[in-house]
């Protein structure tokens, strides 16, 4: 009983000590510096203003063969964010989405995020091929029809008004059972 009392003297205090041992210290700002805008964000610029585009989804009944939609993208956050919206349609089928693109300083790799009006997120990295100037874009998602999907999207710069696109979505990681495969060609709205 008087070993019970003495830990009890002893770990109260001790757990007073750890708990206010463990509080933020008060942050200084006069030591805290902003990073550079790292020059890799510069590769977006090609996407920056408002476009529209049509494509093919090459594996999809006639009446949703053929889509066209509408595109934007801007800098926001002292240009270290790309944010985008897009609209799209295809017989009685409409599509919303809306992303952002950056690139992470200490990964050092471009992330993207897309959030659609069907509910299903988007999220994957990028490669920026410059002498090939095409960017490569694997991704994981909630696919359109609910279940988890791998997808690739490649867009070819072929100048400052055109960008040519194809995606693969497959329901595995080695990309071997494709749910949806489409090409596109972006235009930009002068």
């Amino acid at each position: 009983m008087r070993t019970r009392r003495m830990l009890r003297l002893l770990v109260v205090p001790l757990v007073g000590v750890l708990v206010a041992g463990c509080a933020a210290p008060k942050v200084d700002f006069a030591k805290i510096e902003r990073p550079q805008r790292t020059a890799e964000l510069d590769a977006y610029d090609v996407f920056v203003g408002s476009w529209t585009w049509e494509a093919e989804m090459l594996n999809a009944e006639d009446a949703h063969k053929k889509w066209t939609g509408t595109a934007s993208w801007r800098w926001t956050l002292d240009k270290r964010c790309l944010h985008g919206m897009m609209s799209s349609e295809s017989g009685d089928i409409k599509f919303d989405a809306a992303g952002i693109w950056s690139w992470h300083p200490k990964g050092k790799k471009y992330i993207w995020w897309m959030f659609n009006n069907w509910g299903y997120p988007q999220q994957g990295t990028a490669k920026y091929d410059k002498a090939a100037k095409t960017w490569t874009m694997p991704y994981q998602s909630v696919g359109l029809d609910g279940t988890t999907s791998y997808g690739l999207y490649t867009m070819k710069v072929v100048d400052n008004d055109t960008l040519e696109w194809c995606l693969t979505e497959c329901a595995d990681m080695a990309r071997w059972f494709k749910k949806i495969e489409m090409k596109g060609t972006y235009k930009r709205v002068k």
